[in-house]
Formats: C-alpha cells, sequence, structure tokens
C-alpha cells in the first residue's frame, strides 16, 4: 500500500510506501528512495531549514540512492542524519559541476555517438545543482566549451552526444579516479596513537566488513611514507593524491589543522575524529609525556605582562564541524569504528 504525499525536501509528487510503521519508507522521482524514522519525519522542522538545506538534503539522498545501484537503503536516516547532511555538505564549484555532469552523461550513454537527454527537471539534485535552471546552465557550458555536441544550445539538455574534447575530459576524470585509493590520515604521531591507527582507523577505512570484503582503499600517514623530499611538500602531495581525508583532532596538534586545511580547500572530504576527553580541555600543558605533563597556569608576553590562557581540546575555528568521538575502551572503540566505516560508505561509495 502507498500513499501519495509531497517530498518534504524537494517538494516532488512522491509516495510513502510504509504508512503507519515506525520505519517509513519514501519514493520520490528527484530525491530517488530513502527511508526515514517516525520521529524523523515528524520532527524535521520542515519551516526552519532554508529551501538551500532542503536541496542539499535531496541531492545527498538522490546521489546515495544512485551511488547504491537504486536500491532502497537498508538503514532509516534519523533527524541527526538529516541536520548533519546540511553542515557536512560543500558546495561544488561551476568547474566540478561540469565535470560532474560530463560523468552522469558518459554513464547513460551506451555508444560513441550515441544521443541521450537529461530530464533537468527531475535530475538536477543528481548533478549537486539546486534547480533546474542552474543543470541547463551547466549543459549549456559544456557545450560552449566544446564538450558535448547538441543541436540546439537553447535545449543543451537534448540529443546530448559527447565529443573528442569530452571523451579526452573523461579519460582524466577516470584516470584520477582510479588512481584516488589512498586515504590520507592527518593525526598525532604520539606512541598511543600508533594503535588506534593500526587497530581502529585503518580497519575502518580499508574493509567494509570486520576482516572481509576489501574497499581497495589504503590508509597511510605521513610517519609511514619513505622520502626524500622536504616534509611539506611530501604531504601536500600525498593529500592531492588521496581520495579523501581522516583527521584526528586528539593532541591539538597544529600540523593536523594544517593538512586538513589545505585537503578542505581542495575541496576534498574530511571525516574527523577525536578522542573524547579532548573535544573539550581548558588546561593547557607543558609536555605530550603523560608522566611528565604539568599544568601550565600561567603565560607571559614579551614585556612581561600575564597573558590568560584557555585551551580547547578542538579549536574553535572547527569545533563545529561535525566529528565522531571516540574513547579507549574496546567495545567503544568497535562502536566507532563501525559509524566511521558507515559513513565512510555513505559518503564515498
Amino acid at each position: 500500500m502507498s500513499v501519495p504525499v509531497t517530498c518534504m525536501f524537494c517538494g516532488e509528487a512522491a509516495n510513502l510506501l510504509s504508512p503507519g510503521s515506525v520505519i517509513l519508507s519514501y519514493t520520490c522521482e528527484r530525491c530517488g528512495e530513502y527511508k526515514l524514522t517516525l520521529e524523523a519525519a515528524e520532527d524535521f522542522p520542515g519551516e526552519e531549514i532554508s529551501q538551500e538545506g532542503k536541496q542539499i538534503i535531496s541531492i545527498v539522498l538522490r546521489n546515495a540512492y544512485e551511488r547504491g545501484g537504486r536500491k532502497p537503503p537498508k538503514e532509516p536516516l534519523k533527524l541527526e542524519h538529516l541536520l548533519n547532511a546540511i553542515q557536512e555538505y560543500r558546495q561544488k564549484d561551476p568547474l566540478e559541476k561540469m565535470d560532474i555532469a560530463l560523468l552522469n552523461i558518459d554513464k547513460k550513454t551506451s555508444h560513441v555517438g550515441h544521443k541521450v537527454t537529461v530530464p533537468t527537471m527531475i535530475d538536477y539534485p543528481l548533478f549537486h545543482c539546486m534547480k533546474y535552471e542552474e543543470l541547463d546552465s551547466v549543459l549549456a557550458l559544456l557545450y560552449d566549451e566544446g564538450i558535448i555536441r547538441v543541436l540546439d544550445r537553447k535545449n543543451a539538455h537534448e540529443d546530448i552526444s559527447i565529443t573528442a574534447k569530452g571523451y579526452s575530459r573523461l579519460r582524466d576524470l577516470k584516470k584520477l579516479q582510479a588512481d584516488s585509493s589512498q586515504v590520507f590520515i592527518a593525526m598525532w604521531f604520539a606512541d598511543e596513537m600508533q594503535k588506534f591507527y593500526e587497530e581502529t582507523l585503518c580497519p575502518a577505512i580499508e574493509y567494509e566488513e570486520d576482516g572481509a570484503t576489501p574497499t581497495g582503499l589504503k590508509a597511510i600517514k605521513i610517519d609511514m611514507v619513505e622520502h626524500v623530499n622536504n616534509i611539506n611538500d611530501e604531504i601536500i602531495a600525498q593529500i592531492r593524491r588521496s581520495r579523501f581525508m581522516v583527521c584526528d583532532l586528539t593532541g591539538y596538534r597544529g600540523g593536523v589543522y594544517f593538512e586538513a586545511g589545505f585537503a578542505y580547500g581542495l575541496g576534498m572530504k574530511v571525516f574527523y575524529t577525536c578522542r573524547k576527553d579532548w573535544c573539550k580541555s581548558d588546561t593547557l600543558f607543558n609536555s605530550n609525556d603523560e608522566a611528565t605533563r604539568q599544568p601550565v597556569n600561567v603565560l607571559y608576553d614579551i614585556n612581561g605582562n600575564e597573558v590568560k590562557i584557555q585551551k580547547e581540546g578542538v579549536h574553535f575555528d572547527i569545533d563545529h564541524m561535525n566529528r565522531l568521538e571516540w574513547e579507549s575502551d574496546s567495545e567503544k572503540l568497535k562502536d566507532f569504528q563501525k559509524k566511521l566505516r558507515n559513513r565512510i560508505k555513505a559518503n564515498i561509495f
């Protein structure tokens, strides 16, 4: 039994497939198929969320649906998942949207010269566009650049075929995708963190399930890379080669923030984590050695004047970013590992 409804995210006509259930399943031409908990559906602050926020959720839902082989997801989304999607989404720039559009057009074609039509009114979230007019403009840009061929520029969504220049760009894009199996880990190099890296982070990244079904991804951190370059040059090179980054904020390390900022500036997906007891701390210490560290209660400037100090475990500038927190307890680490794995699968694959 299905009930006609209006999609709360894109406003398109949709169908509720499971009325009266604690898990609500929806099907929407624009957003795809998705599931919400009853609480998420009832508590979603529709009037308080901007139109842009709803459009972002539509983009996230549709792309997750396509990544999943156009199959309904196994797990329902909670309200926190919807709000986190808005917070974590990074708008794509025009050149990125052109590349996304070209890749999606290529998926629709079956042979060289195959002419396809993009239903812009329905598919614009798939192309990371906020409205169908934006997708029309992106397709027109592809035509202007000689990447696609159309019969009429004013209707650049119809009778699209890919040009030689377009196939050249596709080759470069697919090579980048194929080579991007590396995952850069930005984290504190303390001895106690190595066990966390080897036994928790690496398995979360490199395996979809414990000990089975490799993802093809490979985690690295810079202290494990043999090189003869300037360390900063090597860090930048390794980040550029990576598909995404996991950034652990434990330890308040300046280098970690530098690496995360560089990756974020490149438009790379960054997953933030932090040991729970480091997320908020008001004490500055004079040593990283647990046995000898003493609290620093007073600092002085160059004129000998006392400087009031406060040390956050996570810096204010990045504290608002969504992150996963972990604790050293083995069972809690397993739970953290599962959450990180699921977040990576939801955003990358």
